[in-house]
């Protein structure tokens, strides 16, 4: 069995597909993450977190990361084992979909059921025009 891949590595597999050395993509996300009054992020962070030294950072610099590496910061969100904020209000503010999905974690759902799921609820909006 093979030993899933954590967030550092995939972060330096992404960062290395686009050419960028460690030192270029902490100078572009600390730039972003001071636009929004965020704290500082430089290379010695970075390093760490690729090598798996320190925990994955929070959900605005891992958004902010996958904005410079034009990646899915769902992914990135996921490997770190955060949740997208929009997930929690949406839990907070309905009952009917915090109850549906823990009716789904009740499940223990494949990968299969979850597509189905997925493939269901695309067809239903396709046919009430929402998407």
């Amino acid at each position: 069995m093979t030993k899933p891949v954590t967030f550092g590595e995939r972060l330096r597999e992404i960062r290395k597909s686009k050419d960028l050395t460690q030192r270029d993509l902490a100078e572009k996300v600390a730039a972003r993450l001071k636009a929004e009054d965020r704290r500082g992020f430089d290379f010695t962070y970075l390093s760490k977190i690729e090598n798996d030294k320190t925990p994955p950072p929070s959900i605005a610099a891992i958004i902010q990361l996958a904005h410079v590496l034009e990646t899915d910061a769902d992914e990135l969100i996921a490997l770190a084992g955060k949740v997208p904020p929009e997930f929690g209000e949406t839990l907070k503010g309905s009952e009917a979909a915090r109850t549906f999905y823990r009716s789904a974690l009740n499940a223990d759902l494949t990968e299969e059921d979850w597509k189905s799921l997925l493939n269901e609820l695309i067809q239903r909006t396709k046919v009430r025009g929402d998407h």
